[in-house]
């Protein structure tokens, strides 16, 4: 028959949360700022292109990606400051 006393010892023993390593933290930080990094390599891509196909003539323009990174990024950092999309 297990005896619980050395359960309830052996727990105070080991530390509630492992030390973090520099791979941790890195990974951490990512996950952290994902939604910039969606806003910026999804969103302001997609706008950009939806700007392309609607106004005709601004294929090689400079412009839509611009809006499109301004839109994206300003979106993805709201998201990131809120913790939501919407």
């Amino acid at each position: 028959m297990p005896r619980d006393d050395l359960a309830l010892s052996s727990s105070d023993d080991c530390p509630s949360t492992p030390p973090v390593g520099i791979f941790g933290r890195l990974l951490m930080a990512l996950f952290q700022g994902m939604p910039f990094l969606f806003g910026i390599g999804f969103v302001a891509p997609l706008i950009a292109q939806l700007l392309e196909r609607m106004v005709p003539g601004t294929t090689q323009a400079q412009w839509p990606l611009v809006a499109g990174l301004a839109i994206g990024g300003s979106w993805g950092v709201a998201a990131n400051l809120r913790g939501r999309w919407i």
